[in-house]
C-alpha cells in the first residue's frame, strides 16, 4: 500500500477548505531579523506561554481501579504478571495524592516537551499588529504550507471556550492534542490562532526558504526598517514580496498594498 505523503496531505485539507494555504505570523522587526538570519522559526515550549492557562490546564486524576490496571497492564514491561499489576493497582487506588502527583508529572513532562509555533489565517487583525509587532512598527509574515509541506504537517485550529477542559491522561489519552494543546480561553479568540506541533521537539527549526513568501509591514514601519529588511532579505536569498500596511480613511481597518 503506498505511503500518503505530508504535501498529498495537505492537498487534501486545502482542496476540502480545512486547511488555508497561507499561514500568517506576526513579528517585530528585531524579530524578524534573526528568523532571516537563521531561517528558522522558534517552537515553543507550553511552559514558556505568556497564557499560564495555555496547555497547562490539571488533568483529573479520578480514575477507578479497574481504569488503572488498564492502563498498567498497557505500559508495564513485557512477563509483568497480573498479580503484581493488581497489587500495585490498589495501592495506587488507596493512595490518590501520589498517584495525582505522579499522573500530573507524566503530563507535565509530555506536554512541556511538545514545540508548538504560533500562525494565524489574518493579515488585517488590528489586535495582533498592536501586540506583536511592536505596535504596527514591525512585520507579519506570509507563509506558502504547500512550499514546505513536512514542516507545516499539520495545522491546526486552536478552538476557544468559556469551559475549562477536562482531561483525564487514562481515559482521554487520545484527545490530549484537542483538550490540552488545542484549547484556549474565549478571551484569546480575537487571535484565531493556528498550530503547528513538533513533538518532543523545540527550539530554532529550520524551514524551506521559499515558504516565506510575503513581508508585509505595519502602518508605522519605518523607512529605516524597511531598507534594513530588505537588504537583509537579499543578501539572505529570499524570494518574497513586499507589502505595506496602510490605514483606511474612514473606518478601523487596514489595507494591504504593494511596496
Amino acid at each position: 500500500m503506498r505511503k500518503i505523503s505530508f504535501s498529498e496531505i495537505l492537498e487534501s485539507g486545502i482542496s476540502s477548505g480545512q486547511v488555508s494555504q497561507y499561514l500568517y505570523k506576526y513579528r517585530t522587526i528585531d524579530s524578524l531579523k534573526k528568523i532571516l538570519e537563521n531561517d528558522s522559526l522558534w517552537f515553543s515550549s507550553p511552559q514558556d506561554f505568556n497564557d499560564p492557562f495555555d496547555c497547562q490546564i490539571v488533568p483529573d486524576t479520578n480514575n477507578t481501579e479497574e481504569e488503572i490496571i488498564e492502563f498498567l497492564k498497557s505500559n508495564a514491561p513485557e512477563g509483568t504478571s497480573e498479580e503484581s499489576i493488581s497489587s500495585l493497582a490498589l495501592k495506587i487506588f488507596n493512595n490518590p495524592e501520589i498517584w495525582k502527583k505522579t499522573i500530573e508529572g507524566v503530563f507535565r513532562d509530555v506536554i512541556n516537551a511538545t514545540g508548538v509555533c504560533c500562525f494565524t489565517a489574518n493579515e488585517t487583525n488590528l489586535l495582533m499588529w498592536s501586540h506583536y509587532t511592536d505596535s504596527h512598527k514591525g512585520v507579519c509574515l506570509k507563509f506558502d504550507i504547500t512550499k514546505d509541506p513536512e514542516y507545516f504537517a499539520y495545522p491546526l485550529e486552536v478552538k476557544y471556550t468559556t469551559d475549562y477542559p477536562a482531561y483525564n491522561h487514562l481515559t482521554n489519552l487520545g484527545e490530549i492534542v484537542n483538550l490540552v494543546a488545542l484549547s484556549k480561553s474565549i478571551a484569546w479568540e480575537y487571535e484565531a490562532e493556528i498550530r503547528v506541533l513538533r513533538p518532543e521537539q523545540n527550539g530554532l527549526i529550520p524551514f524551506n526558504k521559499n515558504a516565506l513568501v510575503e513581508i508585509i509591514f505595519g502602518c508605522n514601519s519605518s523607512e529605516n526598517s524597511i531598507k534594513e529588511i530588505t537588504e537583509l532579505v537579499n543578501k539572505n536569498l529570499y524570494q518574497v514580496k513586499f507589502k505595506k500596511a496602510k490605514r483606511k480613511q474612514r473606518e478601523f481597518g487596514l489595507t494591504i498594498t504593494d511596496l
